[in-house]
């Protein structure tokens, strides 16, 4: 090598060293102020009785009388009591059928998989709204049904604790499921086969044998099953407020929205012990699991062959069609026979497309439909972009870099959808230079994103964990850069799973109910704030309508973007080049 060669070469390397660096800097600066300092917020709030642009001073007797007010002890006992209940039996229910589809003869249970996976597609608005529709004790189909059957009075009430109970534990049980799927079909059967030579019944093994070899996977479905209760929103606000039941998320919009003058000390009381109580739960997790050994897979041959039941399988096959019916079912098919009444509940009034039209030629409607497909697509894309990124970060750097990364990207998991969008709207009215965002799409948008990166991030960690670092270093080796390997190696690598994730992110976003209740400008409304309007007012008929709409247009976007998927693989098959993208696991897919 000549000098002027290793001259060129030093030179060169310092530019890719001082380009690299300004990248992170604006990475680790971009950060800081999307994420962090918008939560900063939170804990300026609870010391500020007030708006920020109101500039009053700092004070802790706000603070000292949200925790005097016997509303804010109600609301804590009220939400521990839901997540209580309904993380027990949504990890139970979960674990349960994980255990049946991974290690059981029970018929039916190939079907599991693909049904939890359709419930995940299915947003929470949407099946609580479809509930609605069955069990309220006016009009519901079934209290309908009921009475044509010689009931007195309503059969099923869905806005009560029961109804809400019900509902939120059957809506999570997708999420236990296929985060516990993955351990019991790793673990060695050979251990049950040991305890039952040694005397063990089968009930006694599966709860001393079965239950603790797969204690991670438990404790772990446990621990995000409460996070996402405690961040619940849309069935509370919904099914509990009717039964004067509040809980942490539907309580804060309470004091923003209908109190005046808004109470936002004791708004931003309980979002801190909402995050203290989301901290706390992580590090019982850790406590819970230290010291202690759940190995199960060696190098040894394990078996994998199912366990046979006996007669007690029709038992689970049963259950398997209950909750098929309850969670999927007879929600959609309330919204469907609800869409197409004229009055939602008269029966003698027939059957008619007239709300389909209404909904597609009314230029309200028509423009809420326009504005979330814009929602969905935009800020779907942005948040598996977002989340790709720094699950990158966080999988390949080490250091503070790492720690921050993964640090910023948690603060989205603690905090409720209410919350975030109550953080993000003092963010931009504190700085003067950023209140004119206050009010705007941009705004929404950007909190629909960061509301979504939980979701999203699950489908970029299972993406890149299918690829060796091996071929980064190649890349490297060739004197490509850090982003540059990024964008022409990994993200061309996990196209199927950024699409994958694209679609689902925009799916959730259109679904999402509490952010757009804080944000949504005037005029600017997307579906599921339409579509929650319309049934306050009591037009459940035209809500529904709007929801099929969606989701028949989500499913036909899924459909073309599989067949385009399938086209170009068989394109890339004749032409001599199958396809080396991986794919996403279905266990992966979960927020």
């Amino acid at each position: 090598m000549t000098d002027s060669d290793f001259e060129r070469d030093r030179r060169a390397s310092i530019r890719r060293s001082l380009t690299g660096g300004f990248g992170w800097t604006v990475f680790l600066a971009a950060l800081t102020l999307v994420l962090i300092y918008p939560v900063s917020m939170i804990v300026i709030g609870a010391f500020r009785n007030g708006l920020p642009s109101d500039n009053l001073p700092f004070t802790v007797g706000g603070l000292i009388a949200a925790f005097q007010d016997p509303e804010t002890w109600k609301t804590m006992g009220n939400s521990l009591l839901l997540v209580v209940v309904c993380g027990t039996i949504s990890v139970a229910g979960g674990g349960l059928f994980a255990w049946i589809a991974a290690n059981t003869n029970v018929p039916g249970r190939r079907l599991l998989t693909p049904l939890m996976a359709v419930n995940l597609f299915v947003p929470p608005l949407f099946h609580t709204l479809g509930w609605i529709m069955l069990g309220n004790p006016q009009n519901g189909l079934l209290n309908q049904l009921g009475r044509m059957l010689g009931a007195h009075g309503p059969i099923l009430n869905i806005q009560s604790w029961g109804g809400l109970f019900l509902l939120m534990s059957l809506g999570y049980m997708p999420f236990a499921y296929l985060l516990m799927l993955g351990a019991f079909k790793n673990r060695d059967q050979s251990l049950d086969e040991a305890a039952a030579i040694s005397g063990a019944g089968a009930v006694r093994t599966f709860f001393t044998i079965t239950v603790p070899s797969v204690g991670p996977a438990i404790t772990g479905a446990a621990i995000l099953i409460a996070v996402l209760v405690f961040q619940a929103f849309d069935s509370p606000q919904l099914i509990g407020r009717q039964a004067n039941i509040f809980v942490f998320s539907t309580q804060i919009f309470h004091y923003v929205r209908d109190q005046a003058p808004a109470e936002y000390t004791k708004a931003f009381a309980l979002s801190l012990v909402l995050i203290a109580l989301v901290l706390l739960l992580f590090l019982a997790q850790r406590w819970l699991l230290r010291g202690r050994s759940f190995t199960t897979l060696t190098g040894k041959t394990s078996r994998r062959e199912p366990q046979e039941l006996g007669p007690v399988r029709w038992v689970f096959s049963a259950l398997i069609v209950l909750f098929l019916l309850l969670n999927l079912i007879l929600p959609l098919f309330a919204m469907i026979l609800g869409s197409l009444q004229p009055i939602f509940g008269v029966m003698s009034t027939g059957l008619t497309f007239d709300n389909y039209v209404q909904m597609l030629t009314d230029p309200d409607f028509s423009s809420s439909l326009g504005l979330t497909a814009w929602l969905a697509v935009i800020g779907g894309f942005g948040s598996i972009a977002v989340a790709l990124l720094t699950t990158y970060v966080t999988a390949r750097r080490t250091g503070f870099i790492r720690s921050y990364t993964s640090f910023s990207v948690w603060i989205p998991w603690a905090l409720p959808g209410i919350v975030l969008a109550l953080a993000y709207m003092f963010a931009v009215l504190y700085v003067p230079a950023f209140r004119g965002l206050y009010g705007t799409a941009f705004l929404m948008t950007l909190v629909l994103i960061v509301a979504t990166i939980p979701v999203s991030s699950r489908i970029a960690e299972g993406a890149l964990a299918q690829l060796s670092p091996e071929l980064e270093e190649a890349g490297r080796t060739s004197g490509a850069g850090s982003w540059r390997v990024l964008l022409t190696i990994v993200l061309r690598l996990v196209v199927p799973s950024f699409l994958s994730g694209w679609f689902l992110s925009a799916l959730f976003i259109a679904g999402n109910l509490s952010v757009p209740m804080l944000l949504a400008p005037p005029g600017l409304q997307p579906v599921s704030l339409t579509a929650f309007q319309q049934f306050l007012q009591g037009n459940m008929s035209q809500g529904a309508a709007l929801f099929m709409i969606v989701l028949v247009a989500a499913m036909a976007v899924l459909a073309l973007a599989a067949a385009a998927m399938k086209t170009a693989a068989v394109l890339r098959a004749r032409a001599g080049r199958p396809s080396r993208a991986p794919s996403v696991p279905l266990t992966r897919i979960t927020p």
